[in-house]
């Protein structure tokens, strides 16, 4: 399938031995390359998406800047809306990696400190 895509500020690789797709969303995200990156990683997702009645992702936060606060939570209201499980024909499993949160926020989304659990939880969940 695909290698690695790098655009802007993501990077995305497949691991093939789990089907899990990784965003590595690392560097320093104004609220201009925030919204043009939530454009990239929609129209990657759709396009991942082609005849798949799932997608795993683990979209990694851990080497992410934010601008400041203000833009993290306008981005964050902006891609709860994009990324809504009900726009998509198929389910997306997010596991998002990052250095301060542990634990559920949707039944199809949940937040880990550590790479190797959140793939041992995507891997349980088809």
């Amino acid at each position: 399938m695909i290698g690695e895509i790098k655009q802007g500020n993501i990077k995305l690789s497949y691991l093939n031995d789990f089907d899990i797709y990784v965003i590595d969303y690392a560097g320093t995200i104004t609220f201009d390359k925030g919204l043009s990156n939530m454009d990239i990683i929609e129209n990657e997702l759709r396009e991942l998406s082609f005849n798949k009645v799932y997608l795993k992702i683990i979209f990694d936060l851990s080497n992410t800047i934010w601008e400041n606060r203000e833009t993290h939570d306008a981005l964050s209201k902006i891609a709860r809306k994009i990324f809504n499980p009900h726009n998509f024909d198929f389910v997306i499993y997010t596991a998002i990696l990052n250095n301060e949160i542990f634990g559920p926020t949707f039944e199809n989304e949940h937040w880990f400190i550590n790479k190797d659990d959140a793939i041992k939880w995507l891997v349980e969940k088809t």
